[in-house]
């Protein structure tokens, strides 16, 4: 326990003091490092080629190598602005957050039976789920990791309030509190979740196996649904914040998983560049049918 909590404190250490590097020093480390995994053969970066040419095949070949290129930069921005946005200094998190305009736009949405508000991993997605914390209470689901950083993600993550609950059926039974008390809830939508837990809906026409939960909890409690995500600036110059609906059909229970699934692939294309496209999403197929990645 003892070396559990010294190890805790050194990694707090050194993601606080992470967190206080200019945004643009940030980004361009990342940027290095993106280049870098551009050119070394490695899995992110064959996962990214494979998913541009499955889902986008309309582009021409070299937009798509484009795309992906610029996804592994973003990718890593992701990470490494994250002790930024959990640990920094909270006048520039602040700075970063306000957009009245999408502020507005999310009160807007809200339901009087609650928000589920949907976070793909596309842009700053920390920075999504802190600006659902500052414009009301939000009660958010995350998958908890092993070891020191679990406690240091909740830290981050509720910094502004944010009610963090596993992926479990506490978890769940939280989300299910929050709505019934009119509150936002945040939810990633765009992984593949645990087996027994999911349907298989077309995503960009491939089969993808979908969570099961966004419908349920809107067919529960009649809750709006809508996109938020937040766009990452060129040159560190900050982050822009796009609200969303869903559209029809999420609480349909057989046509949920594929409404969702539409959803997320409008916000996809509005934004190919900044996606997680090195994300496995397509690992798990429907019986019968033949991998996606091949394997070494």
């Amino acid at each position: 326990m003892p070396n559990n909590h010294r190890m805790r404190s050194l990694l707090r250490g050194f993601l606080v003091a992470l967190g206080y590097l200019p945004l643009v020093v940030v980004h361009g480390l990342a940027s290095m490092i993106g280049g870098l995994l551009w050119v070394l053969p490695n899995s992110r970066k064959r996962v990214a080629l494979r998913h541009l040419d499955l889902c986008l095949p309309e582009l021409p070949q070299a937009e798509r190598r484009d795309i992906a290129r610029r996804s592994l930069g973003h990718f890593l921005k992701a990470v490494l602005e994250s002790p930024a946005i959990w640990f920094g200094p909270e006048r520039r998190l602040r700075r970063w957050l306000h957009d009245p305009v999408a502020a507005a736009r999310l009160r807007e949405l809200a339901g009087e039976n609650g928000t589920i508000v949907l976070c793909p991993h596309i842009g700053s997605w920390e920075l999504a789920g802190m600006f659902c914390a500052s414009v009301g209470r939000i009660t958010s689901l995350y998958k908890p990791q092993k070891g020191a950083i679990d406690a240091l993600i909740v830290e981050g993550r509720s910094r502004l309030g944010a009610n963090l609950v596993p992926t479990s059926g506490a978890g769940v039974k939280a989300l299910l509190q929050a709505l019934h008390a009119g509150e936002m809830i945040g939810v990633l939508p765009d992984q593949d979740p645990p087996r027994g837990s999911g349907v298989f809906a077309p995503l960009f026409g491939i089969p993808a196996h979908t969570t099961e939960l966004v419908s349920k909890l809107a067919a529960r409690t009649h809750a709006s649904v809508c996109f938020c995500y937040a766009e990452r600036l060129n040159w560190g110059r900050g982050f822009r914040f796009h609200v969303k609906p869903l559209g029809g059909g999420i609480a349909d229970m057989a046509e949920g998983a594929a409404a969702l699934n539409r959803g997320i692939e409008s916000v996809l294309t509005h934004l190919p560049e900044q996606y997680w496209w090195s994300y496995k999403r397509f690992r798990r197929r429907p019986d019968g049918e033949r991998r996606i990645y091949p394997r070494r």
